[in-house]
């Protein structure tokens, strides 16, 4: 009785450890994987996203620098103008010249495109011929050789208190060139911008004009 329950217990004993043989090693190595530094570093490791399609790639150093001519084309307009455009010049810069704080503008690049104009002919009345013409001017070409382009748009006649529409008269060309931070141009008369400026993210110009029956005149263009 007592050799039949010594021979079950060493059997018991040799299934024991078998299982554990089979089981133990799994375990380990399982609970070593969780702790294993390939394991953790291909968890955390961080990961590069991919370009979304149509999205450029940035560039070392980029930015938004725009250069005068870009500025110029920016501000380039073909809007009609009116007297509300224009108060910048008949209430102030007329009579006080260009404000301070203004950059003048020195070469003609930056000024090309299209223009806000505004034409005051006898501005003191001297001749009875005191009006305001409204248009648009569009400034082409090089220092050497440029044009401005006349598109007539409305004139007021101060002593007749009237308005008439000039939308259907053929344009004006004058041709000139730039010259001492400035330009002229001739045709139907001669027009001498002598003054461009940037304020506020406008461009400005001022000058005069001799007209073909020597009647006295203001000019003034702005943009936008």
């Amino acid at each position: 009785m007592k050799r039949g329950l010594i021979a079950v217990l060493v059997a018991a004993n040799l299934v024991m450890l078998v299982i554990g043989i089979l089981t133990i090693p799994p375990n380990l190595q399982a609970a070593a994987g969780k702790d294993s530094p390939a394991t953790k570093t291909e968890q955390t490791a961080p990961t590069t996203p991919e370009p979304k399609e149509g999205t450029p790639p940035a560039l070392e150093g980029s930015g938004t620098t725009s250069t005068a001519e870009e500025t110029g084309a920016s501000l380039s307009t073909e809007e009609r103008p009116d007297l509300g455009d224009f108060l910048w010049y008949t209430e102030d810069v007329r009579y006080s010249g260009i404000p301070t704080g203004a950059k003048t503008i020195g070469t003609i690049s930056p000024l090309i495109g299209s223009w806000k104009a505004l034409i005051t002919y006898d501005p003191d009345n001297e001749f009875d011929s005191e009006a305001m013409e409204f248009l648009n001017v569009v400034l082409v070409g090089t220092a050497e050789s440029l044009n401005l382009t006349l598109d007539w748009y409305q004139i007021f006649w101060a002593n007749e208190g009237e308005s008439f529409d000039e939308t259907d008269m053929e344009d004006s060309v004058f041709s000139g060139k730039w010259e001492n931070g400035g330009l002229w141009a001739s045709g139907e008369g001669t027009i001498h911008l002598t003054q461009f400026y940037e304020l506020n993210d406008q461009q400005y110009a001022i000058g005069t004009m001799d007209t073909p029956d020597g009647i006295p005149a203001l000019v003034a263009l702005v943009r936008p």
